[in-house]
């Protein structure tokens, strides 16, 4: 089984030839070319292979999940027929309500008044260290809370009281 390549190496030499004329920038484009083409093929087909699989994937999926659901319907459709014909009730799924997560309770901070003779207008912020105005001690003793004007810390009076 002899083959004749004849005609093949005639068609290689002329297109050697041909090459080997022109000039060297030429030939240098000739491979780039040549590459670049070969390279845009290549990405090419792994594109068109990957989305051939990626359309016998879904074609497969959706075919997966029409059969599923064409015996649910199937099974619903019997279950149906059953309680239908036998006259018994169909039981009813309890749902049970949803769990609700107690989180612990938020502790603010608190302003505890000082048993001493200083006068009780006079207050200090406890997380700046700031002195209270008037309209914040105000606030203080009419609502029970109030807010630092300096650094905006919410603060709560709860006066204890000490029985001996």
């Amino acid at each position: 089984m002899e083959m004749d390549f004849s005609g093949f190496e005639f068609y290689v030499e002329q297109f050697l030839n041909w090459f080997l004329e022109i000039p060297l920038y030429g030939q240098i484009l000739m491979i780039v070319g040549a590459i670049a083409i070969v390279a845009l093929v290549l990405v090419g087909v792994y594109y068109l292979l990957k989305g051939i699989a990626y359309l016998i994937y879904y074609i497969l999926k959706g075919v997966g999940y029409f059969i599923y659901y064409i015996f649910k319907g199937i099974y619903l459709l019997f279950e149906g027929l059953y309680y239908l014909i036998s006259g018994k009730e169909k039981p009813v799924k309890q749902v049970e309500p949803p769990k609700v997560e107690v989180s612990a309770p938020v502790i603010e901070k608190q302003i505890v008044p000082v048993q001493n003779p200083r006068p009780s207008s006079i207050s200090f912020c406890s997380e700046c260290g700031n002195k209270f105005s008037e309209s914040m001690i105000t606030q203080l003793k009419t609502r029970g809370r109030t807010f630092c004007i300096h650094c905006g810390e919410g603060l709560t009076a709860n006066p204890i009281e000490i029985v001996i």
